[in-house]
């Protein structure tokens, strides 16, 4: 393509969208450099450096889940009272205070039981965070392009994490806890910009007083209900990424941690790549069977782990594994803002994160217990967590109505 076309074409695509969606993308793409470089290897640094079972690792991932649930929640409460950009602004730095402690408790060879108290805290600010952003592109993108900026925003992060697995994997070299000083650093940067360049979107802000009866008339809605059911099917899938996987892949077959942060870069470069195409693609084809095939290819990705014999391999598995990622998740996300009520988005994507975060770290748990069972017999071990992934391919295809 001609440079003028090219430059044309870009041009045209900037101005579809509010310069807000822009911003958010580069804070996703500079924070997810330092995330992407840190939380890959905190289960690795837990059960490597410290010498703790993967079981206990599982049942730590498990406990910030739980702080990510509850921060999920009141991070959409908060995001519809106060607005996104307070929200966003104050997580962002607090993230970054965090992260610095986790840096310093890491160098000093802290115990497990304070680096896992850190952790919680760096989950549960991150969880606070999400449903803020996801409601700001929620009210700035009209809803039949929504798939196409979540995809957007999602190309963003996962720009970051083509690049932080890679710089992780050498920064262990130097140190652990110079993966999280480049994450404080990531943060406050992403701070920056936020509170330069992101001005308010929210324009009809929740009033009435929190209770918990009006927090469960969300979780009362059946059709919004059965969606969280089958996605947090597929996030308990998801969540092997982060700690099962990395695990496995050192201890059991045998790859290097540098080449472990090369198949992470992988899926940040496929999800840069192929975001967009992927949001087109579901667009046509529509949501239910994007959902459907997205928890399909997750659930051969992940069974194909259990019988790869080396690293070149295990790239092929985590090309599926993200090529069902690219599809699934901008195409969750705004079927959430599609199913909220006005002036109720924050609350509906803190109720989904609720959903997100119990998978995200409740798999490492189902994963850390599999993984001590079954890490000698890996096509079991792989197979349980594809059945999962398989289970809520069906939930989706079933549910009709629900994601039509």
């Amino acid at each position: 393509m001609h440079p003028l076309a090219a430059w044309s074409r870009l041009r045209a695509l900037l101005a579809r969208y509010d310069r807000r969606l822009w911003v958010l993308f580069t804070v996703q793409l500079i924070v997810s450099v330092g995330f992407g470089a840190a939380m890959p290897f905190v289960g690795l640094y837990l059960y490597d450096e410290l010498g703790v079972p993967m079981r206990i690792v599982g049942t730590i991932m498990l406990v910030a889940a739980l702080a990510g649930s509850a921060a999920q929640i009141l991070g959409g409460e908060i995001a519809d009272r106060i607005g996104r950009r307070p929200l966003i602004a104050w997580t962002m730095g607090i993230r970054a205070v965090v992260f610095a402690l986790m840096a310093y408790v890491v160098s000093i060879r802290a115990s497990y039981l304070i680096v896992a108290a850190v952790f919680l805290g760096i989950r549960f600010v991150g969880a606070m965070n999400q449903p803020a952003i996801n409601s700001m592109v929620a009210d700035i993108v009209p809803r039949e392009r929504r798939v196409e900026a979540f995809g957007i925003l999602r190309i963003g992060g996962n720009a970051g994490w083509a690049l932080g697995p890679a710089i992780g994997g050498f920064l262990i070299a130097v140190s652990y806890a110079s993966l999280f000083a480049l994450t404080a650093v990531a943060s406050v940067i992403g701070l920056v910009i936020i509170l330069l360049l992101a001005p308010e979107s929210i324009h009809a802000r929740e009033t009435e007083r929190f209770s918990l009866t009006r927090l469960l008339d969300a979780a009362r809605d059946r059709p919004f209900l059965s969606f969280c059911g089958a996605s947090l099917l597929l996030f308990l899938v998801m969540g092997q990424f982060g700690s099962t996987l990395s695990v496995y892949s050192t201890s059991f077959l045998g790859i290097s941690t540098a080449q472990l942060g090369f198949v992470y870069t992988l899926n940040g470069a496929i999800v840069v790549f192929f975001q967009w195409p992927a949001a087109l693609f579901g667009k046509r084809i529509g949501v239910r069977r994007t959902l459907v095939l997205g928890a399909l290819l997750f659930a051969v990705g992940y069974f194909s782990v259990g019988i790869v014999p080396g690293f070149a391999f295990l790239m092929g598995s985590m090309t599926v594994i993200t090529l069902g990622e690219i599809l699934f998740s901008p195409s969750a996300t705004s079927t959430v803002a599609a199913l909220a009520p006005v002036g109720k988005t924050g609350r509906y994507m803190g109720l989904f994160g609720l959903a997100q975060a119990f998978g995200w770290s409740g798999g490492p748990f189902i994963g850390g217990w599999l993984l001590d069972a079954y890490g000698r017999v890996p096509i079991l071990l792989w197979g349980a967590i594809a059945g999962i992934g398989i289970g809520a391919a069906v939930w989706f295809f079933a549910d009709r109505r629900r994601t039509a």
